[in-house]
């Protein structure tokens, strides 16, 4: 294989690994399928007033203080489906296996472009299924800083491993100029003699 097709090979898995590198496909990185599907779940729950649902995943007394919440939570959503995303997910546990004390913490952004609503929640897990223990929600006309984060890093990564592609590519087109050249002059050397 030649330098030429080795060095083409470091830039293809370089701009696919780039191509990987946002704030979203860190958090689904992150996130197992059944956290993320959890999360969707709950947010579809809230907007549909799914109150079996919802009673299903939370704990009973934050159930009972929050009944009424629920149903006027429902209102703060788009009037349009729209599109719901993970915008931040952070968690903490003291430890491995099935008796670990674990607390996760979602914040997820459902818009239609015109109204932005943010859902948050923790879920608190040791032994059995997790449970949520906080939530709220809130609609605004204008993005949430969550959004806007996480769009301004995403443009950050993408530049810093623009970059770093550059000088990996200007450092093998040095490395190959360096060898081709010292080959000359070996075999100029070798016809001087």
């Amino acid at each position: 294989m030649s330098a030429l097709h080795i060095k083409n090979s470091i830039a293809i898995l370089f701009a696919l690994f780039l191509a990987a590198c946002s704030m979203q496909g860190m958090i689904e990185t992150m996130t197992s399928e059944e956290d993320r599907a959890m999360a969707q779940q709950f947010v579809a729950d809230i907007r549909s007033g799914n109150s079996d649902g919802l009673e299903a995943v939370v704990t009973p007394d934050l159930w009972k203080n929050s009944q009424a919440d629920f149903e006027g939570a429902a209102n703060l959503f788009p009037e349009q489906p729209g599109e719901t995303n993970i915008t931040s997910y952070s968690m903490n546990s003291d430890g491995l296996g099935d008796g670990a004390r674990t607390e996760k913490v979602f914040t997820l952004v459902t818009t239609d472009d015109t109204h932005w609503t943010t859902t948050r929640f923790t879920t608190f897990q040791e032994g059995g299924d997790a449970m949520i223990t906080q939530w709220s929600v809130e609609g605004s006309n204008e993005p949430p800083a969550d959004l806007e984060v996480m769009e301004n890093v995403g443009a950050v990564f993408m530049w810093v491993g623009i970059t770093l592609l550059l000088i990996l590519v200007g450092i093998v087109v040095l490395i190959v100029w360096l060898v081709r050249r010292s080959r000359r002059k070996d075999q100029g050397r070798a016809g001087i003699s």
